[in-house]
């Protein structure tokens, strides 16, 4: 009987020390590793306000959390208007904390740039970045400590508190934008568009309208994605505050691009030679405007309405590009921030860009009232 009693004592120790291996193995869980950093107590002190603190201490779950610091949640308040009580008794306090966490562990190394992703609080989705630094952003957060492992998960530190808010950006996701997000999502704009706190006017072209104008522009869809100046192209769309149609006024109107577009109210709503085609599509954080065309930088300075797209080839040329029966015509020549970079006049069907630096450029030649216009790449 004492040697039975003996073994089955040995077998109880020998499982206590597997099992405090283990525990000392997997460390802390979510919870764990949040309410034991100084720089994330205003986020403890919200989750045990809203009752989620066994949820992430719970060891059989699997998460990972988007933990905005403490410099995020001052940050949140300031803009709020409200105190920290006031966000800690808040009825929606369970929903802001789940829109920040996912019910599975991700690591940093798992993230891909445009990855969308859907959080506990199902109610909007997150959308992810990464830029040419492999930084990673959370909507409009950088993640300024990556990868913190627990128990449970993982757990990814950021500077600015996530909303639900349903922006600008997710309104081109939702609708059927597929050709402007992966242009938004190429050139590391989602971070901007999804601030739920900015404001934005945003002129949004058609899947379309980008057909037609890699078409007429003599390029592939891939070459748009690639160029270098596809941001400035994108933030031409864009105009940092919130206008909706009826506030609108005929003139020059500045972009986030810096160059202008060109507001025209006698026919219907004309931006440049694009027309609105679906005025006021509201959102949190500003307001889009459908358009049948996509807006090309510097257009706004020509005097003129009456555009046609014509080819030009070899696109993409190395030297020089080539128009046909286009002789005489004067030629403007723009980068994609809408800057002059080459003009003069036609004297053969030839123009020499071999001093251009590569990148995507826009050709206008001008007979009369008439512009014809087309885009070209420089390798």
């Amino acid at each position: 009987m004492k040697t039975i009693l003996s073994k089955t004592m040995k077998k109880v120790s020998l499982t206590l020390a597997i099992a405090m291996m283990s525990v000392s193995a997997f460390g802390q869980t979510v919870y764990g590793v949040i309410s034991n950093s100084p720089n994330h107590t205003t986020l403890t002190a919200a989750i045990d306000a809203a009752g989620l603190d066994a949820t992430l201490d719970d060891p059989m779950g699997e998460f990972t959390v988007f933990a905005p610091d403490n410099n995020a949640f001052a940050d949140l308040l300031a803009e709020l208007g409200i105190t920290a009580p006031d966000l800690l008794a808040d009825a929606g306090l369970a929903d802001i904390l789940t829109y920040h966490v996912l019910g599975s562990e991700v690591m940093a190394a798992g993230i891909t740039n445009g990855d969308i992703v859907t959080p506990i609080n199902s109610n909007n989705t997150l959308k992810l970045t990464v830029n040419a630094s492999s930084e990673v952003f959370v909507n409009q957060a950088q993640v300024n400590a990556a990868d913190l492992a627990a128990s449970n998960g993982v757990v990814h530190s950021i500077d600015q508190a996530l909303l639900v808010n349903e922006t600008v950006a997710d309104l081109a996701i939702d609708n059927g934008f597929n050709i402007l997000v992966a242009a938004v999502v190429e050139a590391r704009l989602l971070p901007a568009l999804t601030d739920p706190f900015a404001e934005y006017t945003v002129f949004a072209p058609t899947d379309a309208a980008f057909t037609t104008y890699i078409t007429n522009s003599g390029i592939t869809a891939p070459d748009l994605l690639a160029s270098a100046g596809l941001a400035d192209i994108l933030l031409y769309h864009v105009l940092g505050m919130e206008v909706n149609s009826a506030d609108l006024t005929d003139g020059m109107v500045a972009t986030l691009n810096g160059a202008n577009i060109l507001v025209d109210l006698s026919n219907g709503v004309m931006i440049n030679d694009a027309m609105v085609t679906t005025a006021d599509v509201a959102s949190d954080n500003g307001v889009v405007h459908v358009i049948d065309k996509v807006l090309v930088p510097g257009t706004a300075s020509i005097e003129t309405n009456k555009f046609e797209e014509i080819t030009v080839f070899p696109n993409p040329t190395t030297s020089v590009i080539q128009v046909e029966n286009m002789e005489n015509a004067d030629y403007r020549i723009t980068n994609s921030a809408g800057k002059i970079v080459k003009e003069g006049k036609l004297t053969s069907n030839n123009i020499q860009v071999n001093a251009l630096e590569n990148g995507m450029y826009f050709l206008y030649l001008i007979e009369g009232e008439n512009v014809f216009t087309s885009q070209f790449i420089k390798k």
